[in-house]
């Protein structure tokens, strides 16, 4: 898809999927490059970033973060994912740190407000989550192959 045609059909994420639908782009076998399925993909992640923060949020400073990932991932994105993509990220997840040592290392400003700021960026992240799913579920498309 070219520039013009993204600018004039692709503003918001309803008419870009529209777009794709009435185009036979969605579902397209072979590589077609398809925002809808990109998107799609974009928002698996966010599922699990919101749950994982939402999950760090009300977990203690000692907690391993390794664990709080491994359980969220297994509700969230590894449904998605085949059995070598959740070998490695069970692999990646085993060396994350405590809560208290992640955001330490993430995050140079303040410990405490950081921890506070976590259930804002939740709540914040919903919003925009809840939006794309109404709009996927809508159109039938949230298990794009």
């Amino acid at each position: 898809m070219d520039d013009k045609l993204l600018s004039t059909h692709c503003t918001t994420v309803k008419t870009m999927v529209c777009y794709e639908q009435e185009h036979s782009i969605t579902f397209k076998k072979g590589y077609k490059p398809s925002g809808s399925r990109t998107l799609l993909r974009l928002h698996w992640a966010l599922e699990f970033i919101l749950e994982f923060m939402k999950k760090l949020s009300t977990s203690s400073d000692h907690d391993k973060t390794s664990l709080i990932a491994s359980e969220v991932y297994h509700k969230t994105l590894s449904h998605h994912h085949p059995w070598i993509t959740r070998k490695m990220a069970a692999l990646a997840m085993y060396l994350l740190p405590t809560r208290k040592d992640l955001i330490g290392a993430m995050c140079k400003q303040d410990y405490d407000q950081v921890i506070e700021l976590l259930d804002e960026v939740v709540q914040a992240g919903k919003l925009v989550y809840d939006s794309i799913q109404d709009i996927f579920a809508y159109n039938n498309i949230l298990n794009i192959p």
